[in-house]
């Protein structure tokens, strides 16, 4: 009898700290899935998609230190000196200077029902500046909408080209391709407020696109109208992979005047309104890391009384671009300036040289 009890009180004993066992046991949750980054190849190299969603996103910029050498003599000159030369500065016997600058953009690309969809954002700033948003800009079947360079930003190679011209506007645009033709439309709003007022009449203009490529060859057209200035013209350019580089070339023809596309072309003594521009250069590819561009421009502007071919300016220089390491570039350039005023003659005349040292660091 006492063998029995003692059995049961240790049966009931083991029940019960295996019991307090169980209650007291310890458990440990399983970890939560984690979503890791994934590339996005649809949208092209940089993009990935934004974790838990469809849209990819890229991350994108550059920032630049430079050093400028200018040294001109336009004793006389005041007018749109900068936009044409780069230069409205008193110091006319040379002088250096120190210029930093960097660049941010984000875009977007999300595939739907209608294609993809896109957006661009680029903030833009120099050292000791404001930020400024440089483009914006919404794509989707064919259309793009914001502001942005369109059709006229179009510029060749190297650091002689600059054909007076403005090209960044809110914007409408439509762009399509066949084959190796593309062609496109677009309209520019030239004020910040209105594209159209009744008591005003039109602030907008349009842009059209013909273009062909095949192969190493390509050209096209622009033909742009100021619908308000009654004015408008067009630009030519070509380009073709020839021996170790690239030639390319440009041609531009405005009316006699000033319209929201030329406004800002107009003489750097301020006395005529753009006439044509003429344009080449060839990027010549030296060795894995190293391009030299030499490059030449001419420019024309009808003179105060509307004649043609009076005041002119032609450029010369060469760029020399160089890879340090991935992401870390130089830029080395040298251009000569040459300007005469066909109605006035010295001391409107004018030379001079105009140089920088730019790095430049991407991500």
């Amino acid at each position: 009898m006492k063998i029995k009890s003692l059995l049961l009180g240790s049966a009931a004993a083991l029940v019960a700290v295996s019991g307090a066992r169980a209650a007291d046991a310890v458990i440990i949750p399983e970890p939560e899935m984690v979503e890791y980054v994934r590339v996005c190849d649809a949208a092209g190299a940089g993009y990935f998609y934004i974790p838990g969603s469809e849209t990819c996103l890229k991350i994108a910029g550059w920032a630049r230190f430079q050093i400028n050498h200018n040294s001109y003599d336009f004793d006389h000159m005041d007018g749109n000196s900068e936009d044409w030369i780069g230069y409205d500065d008193p110091h006319e016997d040379g002088h250096v200077s120190f210029a930093s600058t960097g660049q941010f953009n984000i875009s977007s690309w999300t595939d739907s029902e209608i294609g993809p969809i896109e957006t661009y954002v680029e903030f833009e700033t120099a050292g000791g500046g404001t930020v400024d948003l440089d483009v914006v800009k919404l794509s989707f079947a064919g259309l793009t909408m914001g502001y942005f360079g369109g059709f006229l930003d179009n510029g060749i190679n190297g650091e002689t080209d600059n054909n007076g011209l403005a090209d960044k506007f809110n914007s409408i645009q439509y762009m399509g391709t066949a084959g190796a033709i593309s062609f496109g439309a677009q309209i520019d709003q030239f004020e910040e407020s209105v594209v159209w007022a009744e008591d005003d009449g039109a602030k907008f203009g349009l842009e059209g696109m013909l273009g062909f490529t095949s192969g190493a060859i390509g050209a096209s057209v622009v033909g742009f109208y100021d619908f308000g200035a009654d004015g408008g013209g067009f630009v030519v350019r070509g380009s073709a992979d020839i021996g170790m580089g690239t030639l390319q070339g440009r041609f531009t023809w405005a009316e006699n005047v000033a319209t929201g596309y030329t406004g800002g072309a107009q003489s750097p003594d301020d006395n005529g309104n753009l006439h044509w521009v003429a344009e080449a250069s060839y990027a010549a590819q030296v060795g894995d890391k190293l391009t030299l561009t030499p490059g030449f421009s001419w420019v024309q502007w009808y003179d105060a009384n509307g004649n043609s071919s009076e005041d002119r300016m032609w450029t010369a220089g060469l760029t020399a671009d160089y890879t340090i390491a991935a992401n870390l570039a130089l830029k080395a350039n040298v251009e000569y300036y040459d300007f005469r005023d066909g109605n006035r003659g010295s001391p409107e005349d004018g030379t001079g040289w105009n140089s920088f040292l730019r790095f430049q660091a991407s991500f």
